[in-house]
């Protein structure tokens, strides 16, 4: 359980830091059209809306210079909200602390914000946002504020909390700044003296793992071994930086063009593959950190293909232009040229690009695989194998393909950790049918038992909790047919203590829209005695009806249950070979009032008249029950008699009810 814990507060910090990158996108898109529109500019040397290529590549700058604390802001506030602390005391430590290492770095007034992702813009706000979460206890002023108007009052509590926190972030970044210089000034000597294929390859490794936490990998890796590789010839008349852009980087850090297609090929959420649609131009002029912060950063199925596929191309690059002989000409290949267009103008060679596209080709299947197990593990459908295999039920219900989708990104994120957690934890050794006894308190006897799921929590029997979560991520259907396997297994242990009851089972309206659900069951439960509880809004949809009259048709019993709340009518009654009605609980606690009394009454004597059988559930009071007898209810089910029972203990019950009376 401890395990689980850990596991427990890991996701959710990554949660937050995805949604902090998935929140800017809109930023990275708008610095991403005018990256390009400025590329465009530059390039034709001509105004736009009256300001000149010199002015709008100051502008386009400036609006990059802010892609370094855009995202320290929204990380800060992800991370706050997941921890429930203050967004605002979280945004306003963070930056503050941000603006303060980037002084203490390079102190210059007015102060140069630097550009890209450094270290401080993901570091930074992660500690500063703990430091606030851990520091509140000891140095909050505890002011307590009732009226909800003065919240701002509350935000006092932080006043020592932010100076200490503060304090502690500065220190603590630059400490961990200072470990890391003197490990690379340890190590860049030996990079500086490695062959430049190995080198470039060493490189490539590391602007893949920056980028992949978040990090601008190509300015963090220059920061390091700077960019001298860059500038050396590979071949003659091209540069390791030329071929690195060329054919490693097609479309941007980590191939971004063939994330670009393989997305666009595997994605089956409309909203990624529309955010994939507008990345797509940017893609094809080498800008792709839309693609990266939309599923790539912290994405552990990704890693693999982002970290080394770069890497693979390097190699196989190398190889081809050796195999193929390719020569390049003097043209200079700035980073903005599009795919194709770059590897033709350098070299004036088909080869160039056959090798290019080959490359492409390559990287495409391999992202293809792996965007494949990434979106099958976001979706509620992996949830349904887990849980079938925990519960020892065969993967052909095609039940699951009507699984619910949870539409917004919020939403998904929270059900995907709820419902793991909660999957995960299912399995047949906690799950457990119990049986709680039917009483006919008119021929004194017990006959008839529902069957109810209970789970072991730590040695204790609960109800079943997580049943809501199951329900709301579709997965009802696998839980109904596990709970029918069980009683036909049970069903020979009653028989074994010369006790034959009538069972009934909760059957979802999910399982009864699915007709595959509804043939396993069936077969399970064919020529057997049993009741299905079915509440009546099943009965709206056309497919769960055909399931519902097949099942009539087949020689089972229907039951509606929980009548009296939600979707309750008449017309179920009249129109439906009904067997039995199940009065709700909630009818029954009003039933000593006058109106509940009424509805009761004639609910009662409506199913006498057109012969149908009455359950009273959740009876508690002895006065209850009295007013029950009293109006002919035929079944009285509920704690005045008994709670479900295991099946031993519920024939124990059922023997001895009828000797006591």
């Amino acid at each position: 359980m401890e395990r689980l814990i850990k596991n427990k507060k890991l996701l959710i910090f990554l949660i937050a830091l995805q949604e902090a990158f998935i929140a800017i996108i809109p930023f990275f898109i708008f610095t991403g059209i005018l990256s390009l529109l400025n590329v465009l500019i530059q390039y034709y040397n001509t105004d736009i809306f009256f300001i000149t290529p010199k002015g709008f590549n100051l502008f386009t700058k400036t609006i990059q210079s802010y892609t370094s604390i855009v995202p320290t802001i929204s990380i800060a506030y992800f991370l706050a909200k997941r921890i429930k602390i203050s967004e605002i005391m979280a945004i306003l430590l963070s930056v503050t602390t941000f603006i303060s290492i980037v002084y203490y770095e390079h102190p210059s007034f007015p102060l140069e914000l630097p550009y890209g992702f450094t270290a401080a813009t993901v570091i930074n706000p992660i500690i500063a946002t703990m430091f606030l979460k851990y520091f509140y206890p000891v140095f909050s002023l505890k002011i307590t504020v009732n009226d909800g108007k003065h919240y701002a009052y509350r935000l006092f509590n932080y006043l020592f909390v932010f100076f200490v926190a503060y304090v502690a972030t500065i220190i603590t970044y630059l400490s961990i700044n200072f470990i890391a210089e003197a490990l690379i000034g340890k190590i860049a000597p030996f990079y500086n003296n490695l062959p430049g294929l190995i080198a470039l390859v060493i490189r490539n490794l590391l602007v893949q793992l920056f980028w992949f936490f978040g990090m601008h990998g190509e300015h963090m890796v220059n920061a390091i071994f700077g960019k001298e590789l860059l500038f050396k010839e590979m071949f003659h008349n091209l540069t390791y930086g030329e071929f690195q852009r060329i054919f490693v980087n097609i479309g941007g850090a980590g191939v971004g063009l063939a994330i670009l297609i393989s997305l666009l090929l595997t994605a089956k959420d409309k909203t990624i593959k529309k955010i994939a649609i507008i990345s797509s131009p940017f893609a094809i002029f080498n800008i792709d950190n839309i693609l990266i912060f939309l599923v790539i950063v912290f994405n552990r199925f990704l890693f693999f293909p982002f970290v080394f596929i770069p890497v693979l191309n390097v190699v196989l690059g190398y190889i081809g232009i050796k195999l193929f002989h390719i020569h390049f000409t003097d043209y200079y290949v700035v980073w903005s040229m599009p795919v194709f267009f770059d590897s033709y103008l350098k070299s004036h060679c088909i080869s160039a690009i056959l090798l290019q596209l080959s490359l492409l080709i390559i990287d495409v299947t391999i992202y293809m695989y792996y965007m494949k197990k990434f979106f099958s593990s976001q979706s509620i459908l992996t949830h349904a194998s887990v849980l079938e295999h925990n519960l020892e039920i065969e993967t052909e219900l095609k039940a699951k393909e009507d699984i619910k989708a949870f539409q917004a990104n919020q939403e998904l994120i929270d059900a995907n950790l709820k419902i793991k957690e909660v999957v995960e934890n299912l399995n047949t050794e906690k799950l457990f049918i119990y049986y709680q006894p039917k009483v006919d308190i008119k021929n004194y006897k017990v006959e008839k038992f529902e069957a109810l799921i209970r789970y072991s929590d730590n040695g204790q029997i609960k109800g079943p909790i997580f049943l809501d979560i199951i329900e709301k991520a579709g997965l009802a259907p696998i839980i109904d047919i596990w709970v029918c396997k069980q009683v036909k297994k049970d069903i020979k242990k009653f028989q074994a203590l010369d006790f034959n009851p009538v069972l009934s089972i909760n059957l979802h309206p999910d399982t009864l829209k699915s007709t595959d659900a509804i043939t396993k069951i069936l077969d399970i439960l064919k020529n057997e005695n049993i009741i299905f509880e079915i509440i009546e809004r099943s009965f709206v949809n056309k497919t769960a009806v055909k399931n519902i009259k097949r099942l009539k048709s087949n020689g089972f019993a229907l039951s509606i249950d929980d009548y009296g709340v939600g979707y309750s009518s008449l017309e179920t009654l009249i129109k439906y070979k009904i067997d039995e009605l199940k009065l709700d609980k909630s009818l029954i606690d009003e039933i000593e009032t006058k109106k509940g009394y009424l509805i009761c009454k004639h609910t009662i004597n409506l199913c006498k008249e057109i012969g149908i059988e009455i359950v009273a559930e959740g009876v508690e009071t002895k006065k209850q029950l009295e007013i029950l007898k009293n109006l002919g209810v035929d079944l009285i089910q509920g704690y005045i008699f008994a709670p479900a029972l295991p099946l031993e203990k519920a024939v124990q019950f059922a023997k001895g009810f009828k000797q006591a009376n």
